[in-house]
């Protein structure tokens, strides 16, 4: 009867062990199943963590791109600037250059005038020398 008792005992360790094997591998094939799933989302995730990096990079050389630009033009508004600040210069320069100008013009036509004065000055008292002239000899003629 032992001997029985141990047979049965002995089979249903055996069932159990099988069971348990059985069932061990399922769970070893279910974990494997999410290991595997777990996989594909890694794979998957580091996919679009790749992908953003390269979009990242791609940002980064865009915001580099318009900062030169934005340095460029901010560097041509400067020089615009200051060619803008030299011409209102030369502007001013010149406008003082030509109230110069024409202020020795006038200077010039104010001698002019005086300079036709006084040759019409000088014509009239040549003209009344030689008028009393013309009358002395007149007069030494008459004697």
């Amino acid at each position: 009867k032992k001997s029985i008792n141990l047979s049965l005992e002995d089979e249903r360790i055996k069932k159990a062990v099988v069971s348990t094997q059985s069932t061990g591998k399922k769970k070893i094939q279910e974990l494997m199943n999410e290991r595997d799933v777990a996989l594909d989302k890694g794979d998957k995730l580091e996919a679009e963590l790749n992908e953003m990096k390269e979009q990242l990079l791609k940002a980064e050389f865009e915001k580099k791109e318009l900062e030169r630009r934005f340095r460029l033009t901010e560097d041509e508004l400067d020089n615009q600037s200051q060619v803008r600040n030299e011409l209102k210069k030369k502007s001013i320069n010149l406008s003082v250059e030509d109230e110069r100008i024409k202020d020795d013009m006038k200077s010039q036509v104010q001698s002019i005038n005086e300079m036709e004065e006084l040759i019409s000055l000088i014509d009239k008292r040549y003209e009344e020398l030689e008028l009393d002239y013309n009358e002395t000899m007149e007069d030494l003629n008459a004697l």
